[in-house]
């Protein structure tokens, strides 16, 4: 409403006044450049990814429709039963396709070796299979891409147009499905083989580019998909890691998001670290990105799950409440949610002890 307001007196101001027509471009321009978040619930975010890679573990690299339905169904059970309120499930991990979709093959981890040929997966459609049964359980469903990757080394580049458009029109699609956001994880400038265009995969190329220009690059893909979602009132966000250093090096403008409107509606570092006798890092990075809003944008934080009762730093080896104890943490800093990755260690022998202590704290 607000938007058609603005065109009505738009129009007004150019029949009766000599504002010109690129005087009204500008002031459009900057009129959608303030649109700020639309995420409209208060609710805190209790969230799971759900990678590619969980896929098999979990029961759902299933062939057939009526095999893969049924799967589906009694995981969204369990996610519900663990008070988790959002799901982000892989659904783009090297420019592949957890949908039936005529321009991307089929995703790999799901369809196996048949992946880009005639098989289970375009017989049915897995994302219309997860998303009614998500919904079906209040579970909202935000499709998590990874924009450039082509394979574990070789991504394209995100300077070109033709690689953003693959991107835009891989989110085209998903649009197209009853999601509730597009989640972007930070592949950009990150490729250790090299970069390529869209129409060549197999003449890899380095890129030498400032942090700045890279910065600018990706923000071009950024802010075109916020305002793609946001036509369709879909919320659009992105999870970078919690190393702001690294971040900007690899294009992942955070200060950026944080602090103008116009490119994401929340922003959810992944703050893989524990607090512990000889370190705070978790609070330390925290702090540091929290620091950083000043905006409408939410902030969500990426918990390890993955690395409960693992010996990867001090803090997961000297306790088993890691998780509970970060969750009160960002709930005490302002935070708006959370979200563990991934979903099969919940169910991971190693993670028993943190997943208990954590359980309580998922009905808040």
């Amino acid at each position: 409403m607000k938007k058609r307001i603005f065109s009505i007196l738009l129009a007004v101001s150019l029949l009766f006044s000599a504002v010109s027509p690129a005087q009204v471009s500008a002031a459009k321009k900057a009129k959608d450049e303030e649109v700020e978040s639309i995420v409209e619930s208060d609710e805190e975010m209790r969230a799971m990814w759900v990678s590619v890679y969980d896929f098999a573990p979990l029961g759902l690299k299933k062939k057939g429709k009526a095999a893969f339905k049924q799967s589906v169904k009694q995981f969204m059970k369990k996610m519900d039963n663990a008070g988790i309120n959002v799901l982000f499930w892989h659904v783009r991990a090297n420019d592949d396709a957890f949908w039936a979709s005529d321009t991307f093959p089929a995703i790999s981890q799901f369809a196996g070796s048949s992946a880009g040929v005639a098989s289970d997966v375009y017989r049915f459609d897995p994302l219309e299979v997860v998303v009614d049964a998500a919904h079906a359980r209040d579970i909202e469903l935000h499709a998590w891409i990874n924009p450039y990757r082509v394979n574990a080394s070789v991504y394209m580049d995100p300077g070109l147009p033709q690689s953003q458009n693959r991107v835009k029109k891989a989110v085209t699609e998903l649009l197209e499905y009853d999601i509730d956001g597009v989640h972007m994880d930070d592949y950009f400038y990150h490729a250790t083989g090299g970069y390529c265009s869209p129409a060549n995969r197999g003449a890899a190329y380095p890129i030498s580019l400032t942090s700045a220009q890279k910065c600018a690059n990706v923000n071009k893909l950024v802010k075109a998909l916020y305002k793609k979602c946001h036509k369709e009132d879909v919320v659009f966000g992105i999870s970078p890691q919690a190393n702001l250093d690294n971040d900007l090096a690899s294009g992942a403008d955070v200060p950026t998001w944080l602090s103008r409107n116009g490119y994401v509606d929340y922003v959810a570092p992944q703050v893989y670290w524990t607090d512990s006798a000889g370190s705070q890092l978790f609070s330390t990075r925290l702090a540091q990105f929290l620091s950083l809003r000043h905006n409408s944008a939410k902030f969500y934080v990426g918990l390890a799950l993955y690395r409960a009762g693992t010996s990867s730093d001090p803090g997961w080896r000297q306790r088993n409440d890691n998780l509970a104890y970060q969750v009160k943490k960002l709930r005490q800093s302002g935070a708006d949610g959370f979200i563990l990755f991934s979903a099969q260690y919940l169910f991971s022998p190693q993670a028993v002890s943190e997943v208990q202590n954590l359980a309580p704290l998922m009905r808040d």
